[in-house]
C-alpha cells in the first residue's frame, strides 16, 4: 500500500504541508514583543539573512507543491470514482495537520483579532477606535494599517474576541492558537452541511468536498490564516442546509449568527425568505416572509449589540476593507485607468474615480435586488452565490478568502464537467497563488531587497502559469476551445429557451363551427 501511494496527491500534499510548517518557523508572523521569539529553534532559524531568504522559498515552493497535488488529487478523482470520497477526505485531513501547527503564514488578521479582543475587554468600542488605542498593539503583531482602522466584523464576532482575550489572560500565542481552531472548526462545519446539500440535491459529494474541503484555498485561508470568513461561511451553509429542509427559524438564526461575524452574510437572509415561501411563491408571500426573516434577525442582531455593548456600529463601518486597493480587482483595474487619464491630463482625479466606485457599488445593488426581487425559476443557491460574487466583483479589494466565498457558495450549486469547473479551477489557483504572494515576517535587509521581491514574484508568477497552462494541456483546454464552448453553452441555452417558451405557450386549435342544415328545397315542400 505504501509503495502503491508513494508519489500520490496524499503523500504528495502531506510532504508540502510539512515543509509549508517547517518553513513558517522561520518566515511565519510572530508579534515583534512575543517571547516565541527566544525559543532555540526560532532563534535559530531567524537568526541571519540567508536563513530567512531560504525559508521564504521553502514556504513559496511548497506552497505550489500543495496546490499542484490538489490538481493530481482532481484527475485521481475522476479516474478512480469508487475510491474518490475516501481519497478526498483522507487528503484533506492529512493536509490539515501539519497546517494546523504552523506559524501564521498569508496574512496577519489574526493579530487584529488579539487586539480587537484587547479594545473589548479595556471596554472600548471597535467601531470607533482602532487597536492603537490601547499600548502595545504594534508588539502584537498586528498590521498597521489596523492601527486606527475601525473593524467590520459583526457583534457576536467581537464577542468571541473578548471572551477568547478574558479567558487566555491577554496571551497573543494561545488566543491565535484558539482562533485558529475556530476557523478549523469551521471548515469542517462547512465540508459537513456541504456533503449533506450535495445529497440532498442529488450532486456529486467528491466533486464538492474537493472544492470546499481539499482546496488549498480553504488550506491558506481558513486552516493556515484562520480568518472569521470561515466561521461566517459555516453559519451560511448551515442555514442554507436547515432552509432546504424546511427549518427556516433554524436558518434565520445560523444567517443572523453568520451577519453577527461578517455583515456581508446579511445577501443570504433574502435567500432564506425565497426557499420559504415555497416554489409556488408570489412577490406578495415572499415580501411577507422577508420581512418575517429581518424582523427575527434584527431582533438577533440587536440582541448581540445590546450584550456586547456596540450597538448597530457595524452597519456604518462596512467600508473598512475598501480602503485597500488590489491590482487585478475589476474596479480597480477601471478607477485606476480613469485616473491615470485624468492626471496624465492634468485634472484632478478624484472625482472620477469616486464615481467609478459608487457606479459599482450601484451596479452590484441593482443586480443584487434583481437577482432578489425577480420571480424567475432561478434555483436559491445560484441566487445566493451570484449575489455575493456581484459584491466581490463591485469591489475595489478582492483577498483571497474573498473568492473562498464564491467557489464554495458555487460548488454547493452544483458546477456542471466543462467551463464552469474550469473557471472554478482558475479562481482556485490564482487566489491560491495570491495568498502566498503575501508578505513574510523576514528581516527587512531580504524583504525589501529588490532581487530577492523579484525572484520570489518570478516564482509565485511563473509556478501560477504553468499550474494553469497544464491544467488546460491536460484538459485539453486552449481560448479557441473555450471560445468554441462557450459558444455552444450559448447557443444550447438560447434553443432550451425558445423550447421551453414554445412549450409553455397556448396551441391555438381555431374556432370549431357545426355545420349548417341545408335549407329544405321549394320541390321538397308539400
Amino acid at each position: 500500500m505504501l509503495r502503491r501511494e508513494l508519489g500520490s496527491p496524499l503523500v504528495l500534499g502531506l510532504v508540502a504541508t510539512l515543509f509549508i510548517a517547517l518553513g513558517s518557523l522561520g518566515v511565519g508572523w510572530i508579534g515583534p514583543g512575543s517571547n516565541v521569539l527566544s525559543w532555540p529553534v526560532i532563534s535559530t532559524l531567524r537568526s541571519n539573512d540567508v536563513a530567512g531568504y531560504v525559508l521564504s522559498i521553502v514556504v513559496i515552493a511548497a506552497s505550489i507543491l500543495l496546490i499542484i497535488a490538489w490538481l493530481k488529487l482532481g484527475v485521481q478523482m475522476r479516474n478512480a470514482p469508487d475510491e474518490a470520497l475516501r481519497r478526498v477526505i483522507t487528503a484533506s485531513i492529512a493536509w490539515a495537520v501539519p497546517l494546523i501547527c504552523t506559524v501564521p503564514l498569508y496574512t496577519r488578521d489574526m493579530f487584529a483579532y488579539v487586539g480587537q479582543g484587547r479594545l473589548m475587554l479595556a471596554g472600548f468600542n471597535p467601531y470607533y477606535d482602532g487597536i492603537s488605542a490601547l499600548p502595545g498593539w504594534f508588539n502584537i503583531g498586528a498590521d498597521p494599517m489596523w492601527a486606527n482602522a475601525k473593524t467590520p466584523y459583526g457583534p457576536l464576532w467581537l464577542w468571541i474576541e473578548q471572551m477568547i482575550m478574558g479567558a487566555v489572560n491577554t496571551s497573543p500565542v494561545t488566543a491565535i492558537a484558539l482562533f485558529r481552531m475556530i476557523a478549523v472548526a469551521s471548515a469542517v462545519v462547512i465540508a459537513l452541511y456541504a456533503y449533506r446539500i450535495a445529497r440532498l440535491r442529488g450532486l456529486d459529494p467528491t466533486k464538492i468536498l474537493w472544492l470546499v474541503a481539499a482546496s488549498p484555498l480553504i488550506m491558506f485561508n481558513f486552516v493556515v490564516g484562520g480568518h472569521n470568513d470561515a466561521l461566517m461561511l459555516a453559519f451560511i451553509v448551515a442555514g442554507m442546509y436547515y432552509a432546504l429542509t424546511k427549518h427556516p427559524i433554524v436558518a434565520t438564526l445560523l444567517v443572523a449568527a453568520a451577519i453577527g461575524v461578517k455583515p456581508i452574510a446579511l445577501l443570504a437572509l433574502p435567500v432564506i425568505g425565497i426557499i420559504w415561501a415555497g416554489q409556488s411563491r408570489t412577490l406578495r408571500s415572499t415580501l411577507k416572509y422577508w420581512i418575517a426573516t429581518f424582523a427575527l434577525s434584527g431582533a438577533v442582531l440587536a440582541a448581540m449589540g445590546w450584550v456586547t455593548n456596540v450597538g448597530f456600529g457595524w452597519i456604518f463601518t462596512l467600508a473598512t476593507p475598501g480602503t485597500v486597493q488590489h491590482w487585478y480587482a475589476p474596479v480597480s483595474i477601471i478607477s485606476g485607468a480613469f485616473g491615470g487619464t485624468f492626471d496624465a491630463l492634468g485634472l484632478d482625479s478624484t472625482t472620477p474615480v469616486s464615481i467609478v466606485k459608487m457606479a459599482a457599488l450601484a451596479l452590484m445593488v441593482v443586480f443584487v435586488a434583481w437577482i432578489m426581487f425577480t420571480m424567475r425559476k432561478i434555483d436559491p443557491l445560484t441566487r445566493l452565490a451570484l449575489a455575493f460574487a456581484a459584491a466581490v466583483l463591485s469591489s475595489t479589494v478582492i483577498h483571497p478568502w474573498y473568492a473562498a466565498w464564491v467557489v464554495v457558495l458555487f460548488a454547493l450549486v452544483g458546477l456542471k464537467e466543462g467551463i464552469q469547473t474550469h473557471l472554478a479551477v482558475a479562481v482556485t489557483i490564482f487566489f491560491a497563488s495570491a495568498s502566498i504572494a503575501e508578505t513574510m515576517d523576514i528581516p527587512d535587509a531580504v524583504q525589501g531587497d529588490v532581487v530577492s521581491q523579484i525572484i520570489r514574484n518570478v516564482i509565485i508568477s511563473a509556478g501560477a502559469v504553468a499550474l494553469i497552462a497544464a491544467y488546460c494541456l491536460h484538459e485539453d483546454l486552449s481560448l479557441t476551445v473555450f471560445v468554441r464552448r462557450l459558444r455552444d453553452a450559448w447557443q444550447q441555452r438560447t434553443a432550451t429557451r425558445a423550447l421551453a417558451r414554445a412549450n409553455s405557450a397556448p396551441v391555438f386549435t381555431g374556432v370549431s363551427h357545426a355545420p349548417a342544415s341545408k335549407p329544405p328545397s321549394r320541390t321538397d315542400s308539400p
